[in-house]
């Protein structure tokens, strides 16, 4: 039985698909199975990416290391659930700037407010700050960072929700437009308490698109 998505995974998808791409696009680290590739909107040839044969990836290589692609080859590159899992992260984005096109798209989802979950490791959380940097200094533009699934009661709800057996969490899905409202009703009144509350501050993860 599929496990039921999380809150951030639904809001990962809920981003994926304002994202439009075209031409030659590589999912580094993704997988033939990932059902967030179809998300995405345009007409554009995907390459997989992977280091693990299970993944059936076209292109069967460590994201540690140097990429085996020549400059300039893709139009589009993602980035889906990755970087967090590459201790030293910043060679991986500069090889993946390299491999763009000039006018090319990269697209960057991360966790921030999630559990600890090794493929095989587990190394980083990048705050929105963090990611604007590295962008701009790959010389991106046109730069948009979106908060997934922000809030401090969708943040409560996602790490108890993860702790229940999966029969438990199937119908817990009911209270996510609850909990979804509850942030929306606290950042309208939270003046009213004295609070400065802005949703994006509890970000379960980023979303991140950028141009080469």
């Amino acid at each position: 039985m599929k496990s039921p998505d999380t809150l951030l995974r639904r809001a990962e998808h809920a981003a994926i698909s304002k994202i439009s791409l075209t031409g030659k696009v590589i999912d580094l680290g993704g997988d033939k199975k990932s059902h967030y590739q179809k998300l995405f909107q345009g007409d554009f040839l995907l390459t997989v990416l992977n280091n693990d044969p299970n993944c059936k990836p076209d292109i069967t290589h460590d994201l540690n290391k140097p990429l085996p692609i020549g400059d300039s080859s893709y139009d589009g590159a993602l980035l889906i659930n990755v970087l967090e899992h590459i201790y030293d992260y910043r060679p991986l984005l500069r090889e993946t700037a390299r491999i763009l096109k000039t006018g090319g798209t990269i697209v960057i989802v991360v966790p921030f407010m999630f559990p600890y979950h090794p493929s095989p490791g587990d190394f980083h959380r990048y705050t929105k700050d963090t990611l604007i940097l590295e962008m701009e200094s790959l010389r991106f533009s046109s730069i948009k960072v979106e908060a997934l699934g922000a809030g401090v009661f969708s943040a409560c709800f996602l790490f108890i929700d993860r702790l229940m057996p999966s029969f438990i969490r199937f119908l817990s899905q009911i209270f996510i437009p609850i909990v979804v409202l509850l942030d929306k009703s606290f950042a309208r009144t939270s003046g009213v308490l004295g609070k400065k509350y802005k949703v994006s501050d509890y970000a379960l993860g980023y979303a991140v698109v950028g141009r080469k």
